[in-house]
């Protein structure tokens, strides 16, 4: 086998070859030159040595071949091997293969551990062998690495002790010997080349990022290659500096960050990036004052002339609202009188802008409206409240043609005989419900409830003409159905309006507890047994009154027991409204009498309306609430 390498030694390297056996004759396969091969540099940089690559550590482990044999030609030339003259090649030409020197008859079969060492000295092309016991290839990293990994590669930087005797990195490349069929064969050798870490750092040092920034290589290891601080090269690792920074800076990756200076620890901005086909970090720290420094003063002029402009705006607004507020302060004192009740001031300032007289010219107008419409709410109001007044009387009024309560007509027969409760809430000030109770004679009690259709004054004159009926028309000798006969004919003759009453008319015989009802469209009254049973009492329903001329009206006959008690009341009770647009339900009514069967007439008649009046909270009332219980007690025995 054979190996090529390249080293420097006066600080600018050519090349160094080593051939460690020897082979068949043939030329050695060479898969490329310095810094290009199977996934290295471009094949249009074949003369670079500056590019990365993979990267290994540094070190001499233990040789693993033995001493190998003469070498063999490089470029397939005889195998002789004259004498190589010092100073040869041109110091412009970087790779071995290149030299003049080197050209042909390079390998001497006779002599093992070959390994020809170009370098230039002094502005000259200097050559030597590099021979054990003095430089052992074989324990080095640039032989070992590439051959056990069989590709090329860049080196970990190191001090090349023997060779160059500088600090350096090594770009190493493989080469192997060609087969007959064209296909690679054994490995034939290794071949370098070598650059100064002198070299790079030169170009470094001239790098200027701001005033005190500085740029620094790192190798893959995250060792210092390069900074500005000579006596971290080589010796520091980046980790042990600014961890943080280190972790970020992982080979291949290129970022922006925000740390602090890893040689004087303060804030500082880092730029860093991989330096192409050498897998090297390069870093650009820039301090962090220095970064914004420009911006600071940039930002510092901008709030001067913010400041300036924000100033003569504010002193412009100023003169301008002036102008403007003056007459606006005068309109706002005319418009406080005005407030105050002097209708008659008159708002007469010169104004100059065209906006602010317009306002003065509507304000003018406003209060010339306003003083007409308080004369028309004055007048309004005095209307109202004197119809107010009207209806207030009618009200009271209307509540005089309802009989007094029943316990202030202790004076009538068997009066002891019946317990008697009713209650009338209009929905306004006047209504249409009305009831009615007198003795007939001194054994029946005549008792009516009814509905007039419509609300208001209308319904309540309509109401007030029905009942006045009844009592010119009911009397000991005619019968109920005649009694409703005769009032139905008085009404259809005197109703224009198509106005018309719902009503039921009852007699009871207080003596035997006889009860005889006649319906006129009005919803059915309940009785509560003294058991506490409740059942409807219903009856053969004919038309309302005012409808119908000449109409025969039928009856039904019940027979009540003491202890039964009869509850009345008109549609407004069941068809009250809740703010949900529900009714209060016959159904609700029904339960809440069954629940309160043992109540007395008159508690009987207030839970009904106090629970009717629940059910509308916060709701207008749309109808007129009519409730009348009456208890018969019966005739005492003695």
């Amino acid at each position: 086998m054979s190996s090529i390498a390249v080293h420097a030694a006066d600080r600018h390297s050519l090349g160094r070859l080593f051939a460690a056996r020897a082979g068949s004759g043939d030329g050695p396969y060479l898969p490329e030159r310095c810094g290009t091969g199977p996934g290295r540099g471009p094949e249009s940089r074949p003369h670079s040595c500056h590019e990365t690559g993979p990267r290994s550590g540094r070190g001499r482990p233990r040789a693993r071949d033995a001493r190998p044999p003469a070498g063999e030609r490089l470029d397939r030339g005889s195998a002789d091997s004259p004498p190589l003259p010092d100073g040869c090649g041109h110091p412009d030409r970087r790779h071995l293969w290149k030299l003049p020197c080197l050209s042909t008859n390079t390998f001497a079969p006779a002599e093992r551990n070959y390994c020809p060492y170009a370098y230039r000295s002094g502005g000259k092309t200097e050559f030597s062998l590099l021979t054990p016991p003095a430089y052992d290839h074989f324990l080095w990293d640039w032989y070992q690495q590439p051959k056990r990994l069989g590709h090329a590669m860049w080196i970990e930087p190191f001090f090349d002790e023997g060779g160059g005797n500088v600090l350096m990195i090594t770009r190493a490349v493989p080469f192997y010997h060609t087969k007959p069929d064209g296909s690679k064969g054994d490995l034939k050798g290794v071949a370098t080349i070598d650059i100064s870490l002198d070299q790079i750092t030169a170009g470094l040092s001239s790098v200027k990022v701001g005033e005190t920034g500085y740029a620094m290589l790192l190798s893959t290891e995250g060792r210092i290659i390069a900074c500005p601080d000579a006596s971290k090269v080589m010796k520091v690792r980046l980790e042990d500096l600014n961890a943080v920074l280190a972790h970020s800076m992982m080979p291949g990756s290129e970022g922006f960050i925000n740390t602090f200076n890893p040689l004087d620890q303060k804030e500082a901005w880092v730029a860093f990036a991989p330096v192409q086909t050498a897998n090297f970090m390069l870093a650009l720290v820039y301090p962090a004052d220095e970064v914004f420094r420009n911006a600071y003063r940039l930002l510092g002029e901008m709030l001067i002339i913010v400041f300036v402009a924000v100033s003569g705006l504010f002193v412009s607004l100023w003169l301008v609202a002036r102008s403007v507020s003056r007459p606006v302060n005068k309109l706002a004192a005319a418009a406080r009188r005005i407030a105050g009740g002097d209708l008659d001031h008159r708002f007469n300032e010169a104004v100059n802008i065209h906006e602010v007289h317009d306002l003065a010219s509507a304000f003018t107008k406003m209060t010339r409206d306003l003083k007409m419409r308080m004369e028309e709410l004055r007048h309004t109001s005095a209307l109202r409240e004197r119809m107010e007044g009207e209806l207030n009387a009618a009200r009271r009024i209307q509540m005089s043609m309802l009989p007094k309560q029943w316990s202030d007509r202790a004076d009538w027969p068997e009066h002891a005989s019946i317990a008697l409760h009713a209650i009338i809430q209009p929905a306004r000030e006047v209504g249409g419900d009305f009831y009615d109770y007198r003795f007939l004679d001194p054994e029946r009690l005549s008792i009516l409830i009814g509905d007039v259709s419509g609300k208001g004054v209308p319904a309540a004159l309509f109401m007030a003409m029905t009942q006045t009926l009844f009592q010119a028309h009911a009397s000991p000798e005619r019968t109920v159905s005649g009694i409703m006969t005769r009032v139905n004919d008085a009404l259809c003759d005197e109703s224009h309006t198509g106005m018309f009453v719902t009503l039921l008319y009852a007699v009871l015989n207080v003596r035997t507890g006889t009860l005889e009802i006649c319906n006129a469209g009005h919803p059915p009254p309940y009785r509560l047994s003294a058991a506490g049973e409740l059942d409807t009492m219903k009856s053969d329903r004919n038309p309302a009154l005012g409808l119908v001329r000449n109409f025969d009206f039928s009856t039904g006959s019940f027979q009540l027991t003491p202890g039964d008690r009869l509850f009345f009341y008109t549609d407004g009770v069941t068809e009250a409204f809740n703010t949900a647009k529900e009714l209060y339900t016959h159904q609700r009514l029904e339960n809440l009498l069954a629940a309160h069967a043992n109540l007395s007439v008159d508690q009987l008649t207030q839970t009904v309306i106090a629970d009717v009046q629940l059910h509308s909270l916060n709701h207008e009332a749309s109808d007129d609430l009519t409730v009348l219980a009456v208890g018969y007690v019966g005739r005492k025995q003695g």
